[in-house]
């Protein structure tokens, strides 16, 4: 097929709410983007997985991707092993991206850990020519890993000043999962009255890092390549009062 970005969340409600702005940019700036939950959320203390699905349909159309999926891998019990390993396999060489994204493999939820995991574990066997997945070899140009709940120095940030409101109302859409007034299902970190403004704060405090409004962090484990130092680092004169360039 070959699409710009495959973007990997153990639940439904991860890429949207750890990298959504990121999403959304590139959705807006025309690449093809393709979401994976690896499990459909069963094992989630509130909503259904019927209701889930629907809301994961919903933000996915906020954000602009062109699919979005479920491998039903099992919420809750969600390993790295052969068989996982082979289905996300499969899913990189239908789609053949050019980059790969998805959960860190240090992470204080099982489901993410093992997700960061099976990513990890798949990034060279993808291009095996006789590995027993379905499909012709693939390898990604590279793997990105986004920040769940331990924190790691990034390898970069992407600015996402203009998409975070897209992304925000993307993470409205899991209406199930957050804070509803009166509700009587049981409270989660999720369904604290606080959590949008923490998700705002994280975004705040990775924009400044670069000078910016908003940013998304990501960890890569190969160097990253830079063609050009002067232009990498342009936008930063922009920011910086006085410190226009002269002839």
């Amino acid at each position: 097929m070959g699409i710009d970005l495959l973007a990997v969340g153990a639940h439904p409600d991860d890429v949207d709410m750890i990298a959504g702005g990121t999403v959304a940019k590139m959705a807006s700036m025309g690449r093809s983007v393709v979401i994976i939950d690896l499990t459909r959320g069963e094992m989630g203390t509130r909503g259904s997985p019927e209701k889930r699905a629907h809301e994961a349909s919903e933000a996915a159309k906020v954000l602009g991707v062109k699919q979005r999926i479920t491998l039903d891998l099992g919420d809750g019990m969600l390993e790295d092993n052969a068989k996982n390993r082979t289905r996300l396999i499969e899913a990189i060489r239908e789609f053949r991206p050019a980059l790969v994204m998805g959960h860190h493999w240090e992470d204080l939820h099982p489901d993410h850990a093992a997700a960061g995991s099976i990513m990890r574990s798949v990034m060279y066997p993808c291009g095996f020519a006789n590995h027993p997945a379905k499909g012709e070899p693939f390898r990604p140009a590279e793997f990105l890993f986004f920040m769940g709940h331990y924190h790691f120095e990034p390898s970069f940030v992407v600015d996402i000043t203009g998409y975070h409101d897209r992304k925000m109302e993307a993470v409205k859409c899991f209406s199930s999962q957050l804070y509803s007034e009166g509700s009587s299902e049981p409270a989660t970190g999720i369904s604290r009255p606080d959590f949008l403004k923490k998700l705002e704060g994280r975004a705040r405090h990775y924009g400044s890092q670069i000078e910016r409004t908003f940013g998304e962090p990501f960890m890569v484990m190969r160097a990253v390549p830079v063609d050009d130092p002067v232009e990498l680092y342009a936008p930063f004169h922009k920011v910086h009062a006085g410190n226009e360039r002269k002839p």
